[in-house]
C-alpha cells in the first residue's frame, strides 16, 4: 500500500502530525502498536516548569528538542497545537504566554501551559475564584483522594464539604473492586437516568457551595455530561484528574483518531513496524508484524520512549528498536540514588539534526523523522515538557513535509 507519509506510532505527537499532513491534503497513513500514555493524562499539557517558561526555553542547550524548533518558530507552533486540539473537539484553556495552574490526582498544584476545559485550575497556584466548593465523589471510588484535594483548598482558605454519593448501578459495581475504577464509572454516568439521579442528589446534598467538584469521570461516550449536569444543578462543576486510566485522556486520543480520519488517514491499529526496506540512503517501505508492506515518501518515527517501544534498554544501552538509529545514553550510570533527581535515562533517545531528519551511523536520513518521546536531549519528568515536545515537534516535523 502506498501513502505519501507514514508515523509509526499512535500517540500524541504521532496524531498531531499526522492531522497536520493529512489536513495540508496528503495520504497519511498511522501504524498504532496499541493505545497510548494519552491513557495516563492528567488531563494537561506541560511546556516546561519554570516561572517564565519561554525565557526559560530561550536558553536551553542546542540538543533540546525546543532549540531545534528555534524560537522564532515556537509561539507560532504553540498557538497550532491549541488549534488542532479544538479542531479535534478538545477544549483547553491557557496559553503560552500566561501559564496556570492545574490540581494534580494527588491534590497538588502543577503548573501547565494547556489544561482541558472543566478541570479545577488556578491561575498562580495560591488562590481560586471561588470561596466555598463542595466535593461529590462516588462512594468506594478507588482512584480519587478526597483529602488530599480538601486539604489543598482549605490552605486556600476555601470552605469545603464532601459529599459521597451512590447510585444502584455503582452499588452493584462496588461488589467487585476492580470494576470502581474510572472508565467504569464513566461508563455508568453515560447513562441520562444516572446522571439525572446524580443531579437530584447533587441538588439536594451540596447546600449554598460555589462550585461542585467531581473526580473526572462525567462520561465516556456521552458528550457534554459535565455541561448538562451543570444546567440541571445551576451550578459551576470543576473535575479533578483521577489516578490512571484517565478518562480524559482515553477521550482525547479517540477525538484525535476521528480528527484524523475525518481528514483522510488511515490508522493500521493493532500493527507494529518490525522490519523495513532502504534503497540509496532513503526508506522506501515498512513491514507490520501482520505481512502489511507500506511505501511512501516520507516517514515519521513518532513510537514513543521506553513505555511506547520506540526505545529498548538492558541497563548497559540503550537502542531504537525499528531501525537501528544513533542514539545518546548516559556517560555513567542510568539513574541516581535519589529519586527525586532527574534521571539520566529519561534524557536518552534517538539522535536527529536540526530538522528532526533520523541519524544512523552519523548520516541523517533524508526522508526519516523522529519527533516526541523517542527524542533524546530533555527530561520530560524533571522539566515537566513532555506534552509540549511531542506536540510542538509533531507540527514542526509535519511543516517540513508539508513544505519540502
Amino acid at each position: 500500500m502506498r501513502y505519501d507519509t507514514v508515523i509509526i506510532g499512535g500517540g500524541l505527537s504521532a496524531l498531531m502530525c499526522g492531522i497536520e499532513v493529512a489536513r495540508a491534503g496528503k495520504k497519511v497513513a498511522l501504524v498504532a502498536t496499541g493505545h497510548s500514555s494519552l491513557h495516563f493524562s492528567s488531563c494537561s499539557f506541560g511546556l516546561y516548569n519554570a516561572k517564565r517558561a519561554l525565557e526559560a526555553i530561550a536558553a536551553l542547550g542546542a540538543e533540546h528538542p525546543y532549540s531545534k524548533i528555534g524560537e522564532d518558530n515556537f509561539e507560532q507552533l504553540t498557538s497550532r497545537a491549541t488549534e488542532i486540539l479544538n479542531i479535534a473537539g478538545i477544549a483547553t484553556v491557557g496559553s503560552a504566554e500566561q501559564p496556570h495552574y492545574i490540581i494534580t490526582p494527588m491534590g497538588k498544584w502543577r503548573e501547565c501551559w494547556l489544561s482541558m476545559e472543566g478541570m479545577l485550575t488556578s491561575k498562580d497556584g495560591v488562590g481560586v475564584d471561588f470561596k466555598s466548593a463542595a466535593i461529590v465523589y462516588p462512594e468506594g471510588f478507588l482512584d480519587f483522594y478526597t483529602q488530599f484535594v480538601v486539604d489543598h483548598l482549605q490552605d486556600m482558605g476555601v470552605e469545603v464539604t464532601t459529599h459521597a454519593f451512590a447510585l444502584p448501578e455503582l452499588t452493584v459495581r462496588r461488589n467487585n473492586p476492580t470494576e470502581m475504577r474510572s472508565v467504569s464509572v464513566a461508563r455508568a454516568l453515560d447513562k441520562e437516568e444516572n446522571i439525572r439521579a446524580l443531579a437530584t442528589i447533587i441538588s439536594r446534598q451540596v447546600g449554598s457551595a460555589e462550585v461542585v467538584i467531581m473526580p473526572a469521570v462525567l462520561g465516556f461516550d456521552a458528550p457534554d455530561v459535565r455541561t448538562r449536569l451543570e444546567r440541571m444543578v445551576e451550578r459551576e462543576i470543576l473535575t479533578v484528574p483521577t489516578l490512571p486510566p484517565s478518562v480524559e485522556g482515553v477521550k482525547a486520543e479517540r477525538a484525535l483518531k476521528r480528527a484524523f480520519e475525518s481528514m483522510g488517514g488511515t490508522i493500521f491499529m493493532a500493527h507494529t513496524a518490525n522490519s523495513y526496506a532502504m534503497e540509496d540512503g532513503r526508506v522506501v517501505s515498512i513491514t507490520t508484524n501482520k505481512g502489511v508492506t507500506l511505501t511512501a515518501e516520507d516517514f515519521v518515527l513518532a513510537s514513543g520512549s521506553f513505555i511506547g517501544g520506540g526505545l529498548k534498554g538492558d541497563g548497559k544501552r540503550i537502542d531504537e528498536a525499528l531501525f537501528g538509529l544513533d542514539t545518546v545514553t548516559p556517560e555513567s550510570g542510568y539513574t541516581t540514588r535519589n529519586i527525586f533527581e532527574a534521571q539520566p535515562f529519561m534524557s536518552c533517545g534517538v539522535v536527529v539534526d536540526n530538522t528532526f531528519k533520523a541519524v544512523k551511523n552519523g548520516v541523517a536520513i533524508e526522508n526519516l523523522y523522529a519527533c516526541g518521546a523517542v527524542l533524546a536531549g530533555y527530561n520530560p519528568v524533571k522539566e515537566g515538557c513532555g506534552a509540549g515536545v511531542a506536540m510542538l515537534s509533531a507540527l514542526k516535523v509535519a511543516d517540513d513535509i508539508i513544505n519540502r
